[in-house]
């Protein structure tokens, strides 16, 4: 059975810490409300926003909204996922794709690996070694509703779902404290 959806109104918003509550249309006791809970939502909450939720209760006792959304506000498009396999096939295509486009770009390019060139003092990047970064797993995304520039840690909670986009000047990582020092900041779940 699907559970109820509940509705109330936003009263308060920290769009900075990413929570706030809000005060459900049945006058009953304010609720929290966390960005996490609004997966779907194609912008970030407002105050004044009418918010359908379910109720949650948490092992502490206190009660947070799940699953909401804005209502009238359509949500985001749906992240590009393949469908899971029991082998391991999504990553092997994927891995595939980009060595077929690392080849491609070097053909292009005129570039040749160092192994075939006779040197090894100098290795031209690729476009697309220069947007993957081979080895450095750490997400630099900009959020669309606020601009903020966000680092995703492989295992958060939204880093399977973060696509970087280099056109839009997302980039990858290799370590936490190189995000930091261009002026990214870490996820907050």
């Amino acid at each position: 059975m699907k559970p109820v959806l509940r509705k109330g109104q936003l009263k308060t918003w920290k769009d900075d810490r990413g929570f706030g509550f809000i005060q459900p249309s049945d006058g009953s006791k304010e609720v929290f409300l966390h960005i996490s809970a609004l997966k779907e939502a194609s912008r970030r909450p407002k105050v004044g926003d009418t918010v359908l939720y379910d109720l949650t209760t948490e092992a502490n006792g206190k009660v947070r909204a799940s699953n909401a959304s804005i209502e009238g506000v359509a949500p985001r498009p749906l992240p590009y996922k393949q469908k899971p396999t029991k082998h391991g096939l999504e990553k092997v295509i994927r891995i595939a794709v980009v060595g077929v486009i690392a080849i491609v770009a070097m053909k292009f390019s005129g570039s040749r690996s160092p192994e075939y060139s006779g040197s090894r003092s100098s290795s031209p990047m690729t476009s697309v070694t220069s947007i993957t970064k081979p080895g450095c797993n750490i997400k630099g995304n900009i959020s669309i509703g606020t601009g903020n520039k966000i680092y995703h840690l492989p295992g958060a909670e939204d880093y399977e779902s973060t696509r970087i986009d280099p056109a839009s000047g997302e980039r990858w990582f290799c370590t936490e404290s190189e995000a930091i020092a261009n002026g990214w900041r870490k996820s907050p779940r």
